[in-house]
């Protein structure tokens, strides 16, 4: 059974982490695709959840489409080219090692106590 200090922290890492991916790749997405509408970028969406097991969960909803753009393939005449444009898997295992690492690691005595005065002055 986590303490609420851990949940809340479990909760801010992966708040932190979803809207650095939605940010990350929105730039890889802006720099390396040509948008006709932005369907892509406004159908991306992060939801946080952490429960009282000490174990959190971090939903990342985008439209199917956006899986399949690292895996295009064009013709030209009898030639294939397969561009690789590195906006969806890299992003997501990137951004979950990254929450692996922090989780980890950054929980110390000093983030602690200022989650723990945090949830005193609310």
């Amino acid at each position: 059974m986590a303490s609420l200090v851990e949940q809340r922290f479990i909760e801010e890492i992966l708040t932190s982490e979803g809207a650095r991916l939605l940010k990350n790749q929105g730039a890889a997405f802006a720099a390396r695709l040509r948008f006709h509408s932005k369907h892509l970028l406004e159908h991306r969406t992060v939801e946080v959840s952490a429960d009282a097991s000490g174990s959190g969960k971090l939903a990342f909803s985008h439209t199917a489409y956006q899986r399949f753009l690292d895996l295009k393939a064009i013709k030209y005449g009898s030639k294939v080219v397969r561009r690789n444009r590195k906006i969806h898997n890299r992003f997501i295992w990137g951004h979950f090692n990254s929450i692996a690492a922090r989780l980890a690691n950054d929980f110390t005595p000093s983030v602690a106590a200022r989650i723990r005065a945090e949830i005193e002055k609310q």
